[in-house]
C-alpha cells in the first residue's frame, strides 16, 4: 500500500509539473503573438490584440492556480510520513575493480636488451657507486 501511495503521489506531481509547463508555454506563445501584432500593424489587429490580451490574462490566472496546486503538493509532501526508501539516497554508485595487468614473460633477448639500455643510460652513476 505504501508503494502504491508513493507511485500515486509521484504521478500527481508529474501531472502538475506537466500542466504548469504547458500553461507557461501557452502564455509565452500568446505574449509573443501580442508583440508581433503590436509591431506589425497595431491599428488593424486591435480586435485580435484584445482577444490575445484576454487570453493572456486567463492564462496568467491559470498559471497562478497551477502554482497554488504545486505549493499545496509541496506542503502535502512535507507532511507525509518518512519511510525507509526515501530517507537516504546514493551519493554515487560506481564500482571499480583494481585488476593487475597481465605480466608477459620476457625472453632472454628482451631482458638482455633492456639491461644493456639501462647500463648505457646510467653508466656514470654505476661507475660512481
Amino acid at each position: 500500500a505504501r508503494v502504491e501511495r508513493m507511485e500515486q503521489f509521484q504521478k500527481e506531481k508529474e501531472e502538475l509539473d506537466k500542466g504548469c509547463r504547458e500553461c507557461k508555454r501557452k502564455l509565452a506563445e500568446c505574449q509573443k503573438k501580442m508583440k508581433e501584432l503590436e509591431v506589425t500593424d497595431p491599428e488593424k489587429g486591435k480586435g485580435e490584440l484584445e482577444k490575445l490580451q484576454a487570453e493572456a490574462q486567463q492564462l496568467k490566472n491559470e498559471e497562478k492556480s497551477w502554482e497554488n496546486k504545486l505549493e499545496e503538493l509541496k506542503k502535502k509532501e512535507k507532511n507525509m510520513p518518512w519511510n525507509v526508501d526515501t530517507l537516504s539516497k546514493d551519493g554515487f554508485s560506481k564500482s571499480v575493480f583494481n585488476v593487475k595487468p597481465e605480466e608477459k614473460e620476457e625472453t632472454e633477448e628482451q631482458k638482455e636488451k633492456k639491461h644493456k639500455t639501462f647500463v648505457e643510460r646510467y653508466e656514470k652513476q654505476i661507475k660512481h657507486f
